[in-house]
């Protein structure tokens, strides 16, 4: 029972990467990838250590391995997006 739990979690956390990028702007045009930065700069880092963390927890098998390397793969596409934004942006 807890290792589907920890299998949902990961999916979750997956999903909270994944819309902001999958759905740019709701219908009032309200853009999602924004708002979650401006929560904090760094809450997808956190939800991707958190999808791993929990993926890792999750149900054997495939599904354990493809949880664990969409959050890993989601996760360094952020940590690029990020290290870019601190430090590709300066004026020399």
């Amino acid at each position: 029972m807890r290792k589907k739990l920890f299998s949902f979690l990961s999916a979750a956390f997956f999903l909270l990467m994944i819309v902001p990028l999958a759905l740019p702007y709701s219908a009032e045009g309200f853009d999602l990838f924004v708002f979650f930065l401006s929560l904090n700069f760094y809450l997808p880092l956190v939800f991707g250590v958190f999808g791993i963390i929990s993926g890792l927890l999750g149900m054997e098998g495939s599904l354990k391995f493809y949880l664990v390397l969409l959050n890993a793969l989601s996760f360094v596409f952020y940590l690029f997006v990020i290290i870019m934004a601190i430090f590709g942006f300066r004026e020399p």
